[in-house]
């Protein structure tokens, strides 16, 4: 992950590379600070910004934070640009002012708008009042990945989307959020993964042509439950995973979100005690582990340690204790895949449990 900020540059330095920063993160820009044109003093400014970016495959994530300013991308730098992409900034805190193609919108917190680099677009940037900063998490997707699976992307950007109203624009804010949390966690395959997925679910909420429509429903859904899974990777321990909940994070219904995984290896409920078990057991192997089964039990959301108990020995063989002090490849006697797919049970559910010589 590159990072570039303000903070480590002269206070009188820092408006100066804060405009070459926005050029090389992301595409050739130009940034002005308010009453700069009266002052004429636009490069000589103290300002507290800073830049995170990382890849995917094709797209490009960044998180960006600054004061206001209008940043543009004019004539001269449509020019200068060198290769075709489109913006999806989805504001985190301040909003924005948007323009192009004679279109204005206003991005609040929770939503986001698409920027197509090959035409002249404005943001004027505007800090919260209180942290007097704004915030955005920006994907770069190509604009030729793009083109072909919206109807009409001259006419999708400059609009603004509400990530915070259930629908598509709910689905992919949700996505663009899981996949930045969770970027270095993703292998090669994973990556890719993401990056089709995102771009599918953003044709669709940004209008999809008969392309995208021919790609089917299985396409669509399964770019949903990669972030679904994303989601439930990066929020076990700490959020509500429960199916209303996830359902209302996604703006679906619940039984939309159980349509999911129909088809799949694993239901929801059962992908959800996955995650919790490969939680517990990378700590079990774990060098510096500490505690005991029962408080891992709880850490992971299991009810009590003799859940964790009948759903680790469904999976694995073997009990936590004995995993644990043997590790994996210790005696414990492995279940055979074609039982193990099944063997995740939920609560006071009979677990599935393959027999023992």
């Amino acid at each position: 992950m590159r990072y570039w900020t303000t903070e480590d540059r002269p206070a009188g330095e820092q408006f100066s590379y804060w405009r070459e920063v926005i050029c090389e993160a992301f595409t050739p820009l130009a940034a002005e600070l308010p009453g700069a044109r009266r002052t004429g003093r636009a490069h000589a400014h103290e300002i507290r910004s800073w830049v995170r970016s990382s890849r995917l495959t094709a797209t490009n994530c960044a998180e960006v934070s600054s004061a206001t300013q209008l940043i543009t991308h004019g004539a001269a730098e449509v020019r200068r640009t060198v290769t075709d992409h489109v913006f999806v900034n989805l504001q985190i805190s301040g909003h924005c002012v948007g323009t192009q193609a004679g279109r204005r919108c206003v991005v609040q917190p929770g939503g986001f708008a698409l920027f197509d680099t090959t035409r002249e677009y404005g943001l004027e940037f505007v800090a919260d009042d209180r942290t007097e900063e704004w915030r955005c998490v920006s994907f770069r997707v190509p604009r030729a990945r793009l083109l072909p699976l919206v109807a009409d992307l001259d006419g999708a950007t400059a609009t603004t989307h509400d990530g915070t109203a259930p629908g598509m624009a709910r689905i992919v804010a949700s996505t663009m959020l899981s996949t930045w949390n969770g970027l270095d966690a993703l292998d090669p395959a994973a990556a890719d993964a993401a990056d089709t997925a995102f771009t599918t679910l953003l044709a669709a909420a940004a209008g999809g042509s008969d392309e995208l429509r021919d790609t089917g429903r299985a396409d669509l859904d399964a770019g949903l439950r990669a972030a679904v899974n994303r989601y439930l990777a990066a929020n076990l321990r700490t959020g509500d995973t429960s199916a209303g909940a996830v359902a209302a994070r996604f703006g679906i219904s619940v039984r939309k979100l159980h349509q999911l995984y129909e088809g799949t290896d694993r239901s929801f409920s059962r992908t959800v005690m996955a995650l919790r078990l490969d939680g517990c057991t990378r700590e079990l192997t774990a060098p510096a582990r500490t505690g005991t089964l029962t408080e891992l039990a709880a850490r992971w959301g299991f009810a009590d340690l003799s859940h964790l108990n009948r759903v680790f020995r469904a999976h694995h063989g073997c009990l936590p204790s004995e995993y644990g002090d043997r590790g994996p490849d210790g005696p414990c006697t492995p279940v055979p895949a074609a039982v193990r797919t099944g063997s995740i049970p939920g609560r006071g559910v009979t677990a599935t449990i393959a027999s023992r010589p």
